[in-house]
């Protein structure tokens, strides 16, 4: 009798913790964030920076033959309220051999990484991966709501995602001299202004050579 109590108790306690995972997931106009991204025509994404375009890393002779390989960051916001005062950072990694910087869309890109807003001093972070055009949850987790803090740590499982997408970019004739430090000056960081807006934003603006 004890032992059907103890696994009642512990099925009860599992059902009250998947439930606030699930109330957490919850942002904006869009419930699902704990399945996929909210599809390209969903009118609350909206650009980050001026210009409506991704920025831009040149990897060097790094192609075929000698070709330069550039990769696009695209910083965009989903917008939480219609006037935009609460909104997640938003992260979009995409090589160019699929399409120009200026004909970006989100259906173009391979990986994705969104910043919720805080609570509590904690930021929850989510990562999201394209898999038969629909970008799906792969990974969450937590980081301090602190200016220039790093956005993935060492830990999880999205840095070597990301580590092997970069590798994948590059020429099998020119491998990445060192694909570690490149994964770590090219994955975001958190910029906040004024104690309350927020951006997630590529780590470096370098020219790889």
């Amino acid at each position: 009798m004890k032992k059907l109590i103890f696994v009642l108790l512990i099925i009860i306690s599992i059902s009250i913790t998947s439930n606030i995972v699930l109330a957490e997931v919850k942002f904006g106009s869009w419930d699902k964030w704990d399945e996929e991204l909210p599809p390209a025509e969903n009118k609350y994404w909206y650009w980050a920076l001026p210009g409506n375009e991704p920025r831009t890393l040149n990897l060097k002779g790094f192609g075929d033959s000698g070709s330069d390989v550039v990769l696009l960051f695209s910083e965009v916001y989903f917008y939480g309220t219609k006037d935009g005062k609460i909104k997640a950072s938003v992260i979009f990694y995409t090589s160019s051999n699929v399409v120009d910087a200026k004909d970006w869309d989100i259906p173009n890109a391979d990986l994705a990484l969104v910043a919720f807003p805080p609570k509590k001093r904690k930021m929850t972070i989510r990562a999201y991966k394209m898999e038969g055009k629909v970008f799906k949850f792969f990974e969450e987790w937590e980081i301090p709501f602190k200016n220039r803090q790093v956005v993935v740590p060492k830990d999880v499982k999205f840095r070597q995602l990301f580590k092997e997408w970069l590798e994948k970019q590059v020429s099998l004739e020119r491998p990445l001299p060192d694909s570690e430090e490149l994964t770590d000056s090219t994955l975001p960081e958190l910029t906040i202004w004024k104690k309350k807006y927020f951006q997630i934003s590529d780590g470096t603006k370098l020219i790889w050579k």
